[in-house]
């Protein structure tokens, strides 16, 4: 079983997770800002991060990657798509929002790809299936690991991110949030901002995502 602690983040309180096992190893997912804030509560629990992985690279999501890879020298994980964002302040939205003077891109050389149905896996129970879920950015992901989800900006509670930024396809999105319904069981759902949620609430209750039959 894994463990995972959240920590909101950064001016749009995008949701950082630190997930551990049994053994401490861990990931950082979704390392949005602070990054001392991050680096003092991975010492204070006592883990060992072995990877960054990116739901998707808008700057609120990766702002803190940057300092935490020349820190720890850790690997960060993107989807192929979403490759281009994560090298360029302005693709990435920190320009347009007025946020480019305050993030960097992390170092190219520790950059990695995914692509859809990857197997992630970092320990013998670190290990997440990629479902890309493109809508709200063209390299958007969620993150499986048995009944556990980690939706990025595609799924909220009661709510699915925006399609209106460069990249966004709401076509797309539509595809990606059918998918997610269609999943097999239920999971919770962590998602990139708010609260969390579970895919059988968001089937009966978000008005998003298609009941399975």
């Amino acid at each position: 079983m894994l463990n995972i602690k959240k920590l909101p983040v950064g001016e749009l309180e995008a949701n950082c997770f630190l997930v551990f096992d049994s053994q401490k190893n861990a990931v950082i997912i979704d390392p949005g800002a602070e990054p001392d804030t991050i680096r003092s509560e991975i010492h204070s629990l006592g883990i060992k991060p072995l990877a960054i992985l990116l739901t998707h690279a808008h700057f609120d999501h990766f702002g803190a990657a940057a300092e935490l890879i020349e820190t720890d020298q850790i690997p960060l994980y993107v989807h192929t798509l979403d490759r281009p964002l994560v090298v360029s302040t302005e693709y990435s939205l920190a320009v347009q929002l007025g946020f480019g003077a305050m993030y960097r891109c992390p170092d190219e050389k520790y950059i990695h790809t995914f692509e859809d149905n990857d197997i992630l896996k970092f320990s013998d129970e670190l290990e997440f299936l990629v479902i890309h879920t493109p809508g709200h950015s063209p390299g958007s992901s969620c993150f499986r690991h048995g009944d556990i989800l980690f939706s990025g900006d595609t799924l909220f509670r009661d709510a699915v991110g925006r399609v209106d930024f460069q990249g966004g396809n709401i076509r797309d999105m539509r595809q990606s949030l059918a998918r997610l319904g269609a999943l097999e069981g239920d999971c919770k759902v962590y998602a990139g901002h708010y609260l969390e949620t579970t895919l059988e609430h968001e089937r009966v209750f978000g008005h998003y995502l298609i009941p399975r039959k």
